[in-house]
C-alpha cells in the first residue's frame, strides 16, 4: 500500500477498457533504454538462449502457436523489464539471426487489480492503453477472466505474467507459484478445440537475475550500516558483512516479537529454543491474525490466500465502490467513511509484513554466499524494518548498476502436457504448474556457476 498513511475514503478506480495503442508502444520502445538504465539503474541486460523468444514470436505471428510468457517475479521491477527486452532486444536478435517477425514484439501483461491503486494516476492511464489486463486474486471477475481468454485466444500478441502472484523477494528460491498460467492455457485449448483450430499453446519460461560488481560493494556497506542504523546497533569495526546482518536479523525478530506481544496479545517467542524458522513462522502468524481480526475475517487458506484476502478488504475499505465523489456523502457519512479507511490504512500494515517476511529466511545467506546474494539479503532486511515502520514495496532501496541475465527456458509444449490427462483437469493442471517450476529451477542452476562471469 502506499507507505503515507490514508485517512481518506476514496471513489473506487477505473481502468479504461485495455487496448494496445500502437504509438504509445512504439514511443515507449524508443525512451525504453533510458528508463532502464536511468530509473531502474541497471547496468546492462544479458539475454541468454534469445533463439527462444525468437522462435516463439515468429510461430505465434505466423499462426502456429498460442503463447504465454511466465516470468519469474523476485525484484520488483520484472514486468518493465520483460517489456524491454520484448520491446528492444528481440527484435535485434531476430534480425540478427535473419529471422522475420510480422511485427515489433509485444504482450498483453496480466497484473493485480491493486497496481493501478497504489502506483498512481500515471500507471492507471497507462496501463490499459499498453494492453495490460487486471486480475483479481480473492474474486471471480468474469469481465477480466473473458478479456484474457480472449487475448490467449485471438490476441495480436502474447500473455505475459508472473506465475508467482506477487514479488517473492528471491531469485535463487522458488518458493510459490499459482496455478493461473495452467489454467489459462487449458481455457485456451478448450477455446480452440471448440472452434476445431489445431494451434499449440505453449508456455515460453523466463527466470531473471540481477548481478551486481565488485564497485556495488561500498554500497552494500551503507546499506548494511542504515539497517544497523534503524536498529540501534553499534556494529564493531572487525566484524565481518555476514556477522552484522546476522545480528541485524536477531534484532528484527526479536524487536517485533516484542511489538506483537505487548500490544496484540501474541506469545511468541514459542517456549524452548525456537530456531529462526520458526520464530519467523510465529510472527508472521501473529501479524496475518492481528490484520484478520481488525478485518473482522476468517483465516482462510494458506498464508498468501490470506495475505491477498486481507489485502483486498483493505483496498475496498479505502476505495469504495458505494462513494461517487467527495461530496456524495453527509458530513457523519463521511466522517465515518474516512475513519474506516484510516483503520484499514492501519490494519494493512501487518499484511505488508507478512507479504515480504513469508519469501525470507533468515539462514539462507551463508558466510562464503557471493555478493549477489550480500546484497539481495541487505535489500529484504532493510525491507523488513521498513515494513515494520510502516511502508510498503515502494520504500525498498535497490543497489544500482546491477546486471540483469535474463534466461529463457526451454518451452513446454502446455497442449500436449493438458492432453495427456483426459478429462481429470485437477490433475492436469498440476502436472504443467510443476512442469514450470522444473523448468525455473533448471535456469537458476544454469545461472549460479556464472553468476560472477
Amino acid at each position: 500500500m502506499i507507505a503515507k498513511p490514508i485517512s481518506e475514503a476514496l471513489p473506487a478506480r477505473k481502468l479504461a477498457e485495455a487496448r494496445v495503442r500502437p504509438g504509445l508502444v512504439a514511443f515507449f520502445r524508443l525512451i525504453s533504454p533510458l528508463y532502464l538504465h536511468a530509473l531502474l539503474g541497471f547496468g546492462s541486460i544479458e539475454l541468454r538462449h534469445a533463439e527462444r523468444l525468437v522462435n516463439a514470436y515468429r510461430d505465434f505471428f505466423s499462426g502456429k502457436i498460442r503463447l504465454l510468457i511466465a516470468f519469474r517475479h523476485p525484484y520488483g521491477d520484472e514486468a518493465q523489464l520483460m517489456a524491454y527486452v520484448l520491446a528492444k532486444l528481440v527484435g535485434k536478435e531476430a534480425a540478427r539471426r535473419g529471422a522475420k517477425l510480422r511485427r515489433p514484439p509485444h504482450a498483453h501483461f496480466i497484473h493485480g487489480y491493486e497496481v493501478p491503486l497504489w502506483a498512481g494516476a500515471f500507471e492507471r492511464w497507462l496501463l490499459p492503453r499498453v494492453g495490460a489486463v487486471p486480475v483479481y486474486h480473492t474474486k471471480l471477475d468474469t469481465k477480466s477472466i473473458g478479456r484474457i481468454r480472449s487475448l490467449m485466444k485471438d490476441g495480436e500478441y502474447p500473455i505475459a505474467l508472473a506465475p508467482e502472484g506477487q514479488v517473492s523477494y528471491s531469485s535463487e528460491t522458488i518458493p510459490r507459484l499459482e496455478s493461473g498460467a495452467a489454467h489459462i492455457c487449458a481455457w485456451c485449448l478448450e477455446d480452440l478445440a471448440r472452434e476445431s483450430r489445431d494451434e499449440t499453446v505453449v508456455i515460453l519460461p523466463i527466470s531473471v537475475h540481477h548481478r551486481w560488481g565488485a564497485a556495488s560493494e561500498t554500497r552494500l556497506d551503507r546499506l548494511i550500516g542504515c539497517i544497523e542504523s534503524h536498529c540501534g546497533i553499534a556494529s564493531p569495526a572487525t566484524s565481518s558483512r555476514f556477522d552484522r546482518l546476522s545480528a541485524a536479523a536477531d534484532f528484527i525478530l526479536d524487536a517485533a516479537e516484542r511489538h506483537y506481544t505487548r500490544f496484540y496479545g501474541a506469545s511468541i517467542p514459542r517456549p524452548g529454543k525456537p530456531s529462526r524458522a520458526e520464530r519467523l513462522d510465529d510472527l508472521r502468524e501473529a501479524a496475518l491474525s492481528t490484520a484478520e481480526r481488525a478485518f473482522c475475517l476468517k483465516p482462510e487458506g494458506d498464508e498468501i490466500r490470506r495475505v491477498y484476502k486481507i489485502r483486498q478488504t483493505g483496498w475496498d475499505r479505502i476505495f469504495r465502490a458505494d462513494i461517487e465523489g467527495p461530496d456524495s456523502l453527509p458530513s457523519l457519512g463521511r466522517a465515518l467513511a474516512d475513519r474506516v479507511a484510516g483503520e484499514a490504512w492501519y490494519a494493512s500494515r501487518h499484511m505488508e509484513l507478512v507479504d515480504l517476511a513469508y519469501y525470507l529466511d533468515f539462514d539462507r545467506l551463508k558466510r562464503d554466499d557471493p555478493l549477489d546474494l550480500y546484497i539481495e539479503t541487505a535489500q529484504n532486511y532493510y525491507d523488513l524494518i521498513a515494513r515494520l515502520e510502516g511502508g510498503n514495496i515502494s520504500d525498498r532501496i535497490g543497489i544500482r548498476k546491477k546486471r540483469a541475465t535474463i534466461i529463457v527456458g526451454e518451452p513446454i509444449l502446455a497442449s500436449e502436457r493438458l492432453s495427456s490427462f483426459g478429462r481429470n483437469r485437477k490433475t492436469a493442471i498440476e502436472a504443467l504448474t510443476a512442469d514450470l517450476k522444473r523448468a525455473y529451477a533448471d535456469c537458476i542452476e544454469e545461472f549460479k556457476p556464472n553468476r560472477n562471469s
